[in-house]
């Protein structure tokens, strides 16, 4: 919830607010999991779900609706290898978004779990170099598919599990 300088970005306090205002989990517990996303590499939902605090699928209801954007099933859905492999699951990751696949008339949609304000829109559109539309998935859902979309091209490199070396 802390952008580079120390400060919260405006889409992490949009965000946190959000999750106050509709009840999804309280100040108190909303503080201590940005203190603790902090000092990690996680985001303050994954912290709140990971720990019991959060439901996910309360999360992505309410977020779908309070941004008018549907929901993307991301363990369902088909991720466009041809598009994900373009730029780093590491990008991905920091800024909580995906690209899924190729959707209506050539635009790219993309998963995100922060609001798509124009910026941000602007941000990804041109990282992807094409027109995007979102839907809305939770950062733990953005995580896994990301990391099992790594993992299987890995896993698609060494057959049958070994490192490519013979003995």
């Amino acid at each position: 919830m802390v952008a580079a300088g120390g400060e919260p970005s405006m889409q992490d306090a949009a965000f946190a607010a959000l999750l106050v205002e509709s009840g999804l989990v309280g100040r108190a517990d909303l503080e201590e999991a940005a203190a603790l996303a902090g000092n990690s590499d996680r985001h303050v939902d994954e912290i709140l779900i990971e720990r019991g605090l959060l439901d996910p699928r309360a999360l992505v209801k309410v977020v779908a609706t309070a941004w008018r954007l549907p929901i993307v099933p991301l363990s369902r859905s088909r991720i466009d290898r041809g598009i994900f492999f373009r730029w780093s699951a590491e990008l991905y990751l920091a800024e909580n978004w995906m690209p899924v696949h190729e959707g209506r008339e050539g635009r790219v949609l993309v998963a995100t779990a922060r609001i798509p304000d124009a910026d941000r829109t602007a941000r990804i559109a041109a990282i992807l170099a094409s027109q995007v539309e979102f839907g809305v998935a939770t950062s733990s859902e953005i995580r896994a598919a990301v990391l099992r979309t790594t993992n299987e091209r890995r896993t698609r490199r060494r057959p049958f599990g070994f490192g490519g070396r013979g003995r």
